[in-house]
């Protein structure tokens, strides 16, 4: 009797032993099941707000770019159209007022000075427009990258040197022409052209750095 009580006892004992060694099992997989879920969500969770900030940066940096290219097409759109609405037109009349009147002194120093102070409007405006241009397209520099930055500020030097050629080049366009003398004007002149090619070089540069930049976030 003792005996089958001391192997039933060990039965149950080893039952016993076993089933909370299984149990302790079942836990520890449960606890592994639920640390490798939390890992695996808190890995989800970074890689997806990873690509959030991705996909906002690309989309401000491209908007950025865009509303760049936009102003800078701009303004030269208004230096074309404020040369046929306004400073030909000036020009015209300069002739026209200045040539039957070279002689006379009066008229023609009047002449002279309506059309310098048409000049001096139409840079004022074109200044005006240039600042803007500027300063709306400050806040890009600051998320650009190197390489772009680099072109962005070389074409700034080159904007502002052809608006400071173009200046000089309305003032002395009158004393040119009452002097007769156009050497001045054709070196301007040739001066805008190359540094209006060297914009186009570098725009073409830019756009290249810009898509660049943009496949690499």
């Amino acid at each position: 009797m003792e005996i089958i009580l001391s192997i039933i006892g060990g039965f149950i004992l080893g039952y016993f032993t076993s089933y909370f060694n299984e149990k302790g099992k079942n836990k520890a997989i449960i606890e592994d099941t639920e640390q490798i879920t939390e890992k695996r969500e808190k890995v989800t969770s970074k890689h997806n707000l990873d690509i959030t900030k991705r996909k906002i940066q690309y989309e401000t940096k491209s908007n950025a770019y865009m509303k760049y290219f936009n102003l800078l097409d701009e303004l030269s759109q208004n230096g074309n159209t404020e040369a046929q609405e306004e400073f030909l037109p000036a020009l015209a009349k300069f002739n026209s007022d200045y040539i039957p009147n070279a002689d006379n002194v009066e008229k023609a120093s009047k002449a002279a000075a309506e059309f310098s102070n048409s000049m001096q409007k139409l840079m004022f405006k074109s200044q005006e427009k240039y600042l803007k241009f500027k300063n709306e397209t400050n806040a890009l520099k600051i998320i650009a990258g190197d390489d772009v930055l680099k072109l962005m500020t070389e074409i700034d030097e080159i904007s502002q040197l052809s608006f400071d050629v173009s200046t000089q080049m309305m003032k002395d366009l009158a004393e040119s022409i009452v002097s007769k003398n156009f050497t001045k004007l054709d070196s301007q002149k040739n001066t805008l052209e190359n540094l209006a090619n060297q914009t186009n070089i570098l725009k073409e540069k830019l756009t290249i750095e810009i898509r660049k930049e943009l496949s690499e976030i």
